[in-house]
């Protein structure tokens, strides 16, 4: 029998349980009760505890996140722990901006999959974080269909249920109209567009399933509200997030779904976007040095201030949380002050 369904009706039964699953020869001296089909999962007791065994599969089911079967004391959150119980999958997540979030994420208390197409960088994450309870990683290629859903699947696998999601892989190659690649351009789209898509469908299709609603953080950006020049795709793709979230909102709302988006202004620090060649190309837009490229964004904001990763990560912990219950369909600028359209 398939997985999915198993693990839905165990969150229609018991919501926020989580789950561990391992290939039976591998679940040790466990006793696990045997389900033979999906309907008498109807039949098991709210109070949902142990393990039971599908096919060549056993489920271990507990209150806190264990692993390999066993629990395991997870380390502690450094922050508040306004996400805690909730499982996260972030995309992009190996630097940058996907890294920030999915660190703040954690921090808040998260149990969190990190995915991204860097594999050493998620393993590197993986040893800095050292905690298997709350911290997991999988490969992810989100422009493959098969690729985001064997993602979802890990982290259902691993923790038995996702509640939040953060779209955070992203692109963003600069030319003038006149000069831009159509290969760069097609890739924009593969990314920013469809690696977003494909991340909310498999969300919402696992977040209806399991009948206790969740939430969708799409990492847009300043550039979807205001354009910048020479940078076609990256404004087309990040407006098309946005009007994408909002649409999401609507259609899932009644599912207890929340769908909004963060705008982040320029965030330099671990960026991949704003590497060496991209700041040449912002600095012969602006008839500057590469070196004045960053004082000078700066400069644009009205705080004066140099956005860090953790202040997107904040603004994520906050529309995942329950303090954002009642937000939907919304922009949270966090640009230090530049953009002034809403």
């Amino acid at each position: 029998m398939s997985i999915r369904p198993l693990l839905a009706a165990i969150q229609r039964i018991q919501p926020a349980s989580f789950a561990e699953i391992i290939a039976a020869g591998n679940a040790g001296a466990a006793q696990p009760h045997a389900i033979h089909s999906l309907a008498s999962v109807a039949d098991l007791t709210p109070d949902l505890r142990g393990a039971i065994r599908v096919g060549e599969h056993t489920i271990f089911l507990s209150a806190t996140p264990t692993a390999n079967g066993k629990s395991i004391e997870p380390v502690p959150a450094t922050l508040s722990s306004p996400l805690a119980g909730q499982v996260a999958v972030v995309s992009g997540a190996a630097s940058g901006l996907g890294l920030g979030v999915a660190c703040g994420l954690y921090r808040a208390g998260a149990c969190v999959l990190f995915t991204d197409v860097d594999a050493a960088g998620l393993q590197a994450i993986a040893t800095r974080l050292a905690d298997p309870a709350r911290v997991h990683t999988a490969v992810v290629d989100v422009t493959n269909e098969a690729s985001v859903a064997a993602g979802f699947d890990a982290a259902l696998h691993r923790w038995g249920r996702v509640d939040c999601i953060a779209c955070c892989a992203g692109v963003a190659p600069a030319f003038p109209l006149e000069d831009f690649p159509l290969d760069k351009w097609e890739l924009s789209l593969r990314i920013n567009l469809t690696g977003y898509f494909l991340f909310g469908r498999e969300a919402a299709r696992i977040m209806k399933a399991q009948g206790h609603g969740g939430s969708m953080v799409l990492l847009s950006s300043k550039s979807g509200l205001e354009p910048s020049k020479a940078n076609t795709a990256y404004n087309a793709t990040k407006a098309g997030e946005l009007h994408m979230a909002r649409g999401w909102a609507l259609e899932l709302g009644r599912e207890g779904i929340r769908v909004n988006c963060i705008a982040p202004g320029n965030v330099f620090e671990g960026s991949k976007i704003w590497n060496p060649a991209y700041i040449a190309a912002a600095a012969k837009k602006k008839g500057i040095q590469p070196d004045e490229v960053i004082p000078y964004y700066i400069g644009l904001t009205a705080l004066n201030r140099d956005i860090k990763p953790d202040d997107i990560a904040n603004a994520a912990v906050f529309l995942a949380s329950d303090a954002a219950r009642c937000v939907t369909g919304q922009v949270l600028v966090v640009d230090g002050g530049q953009v002034w359209t809403r």
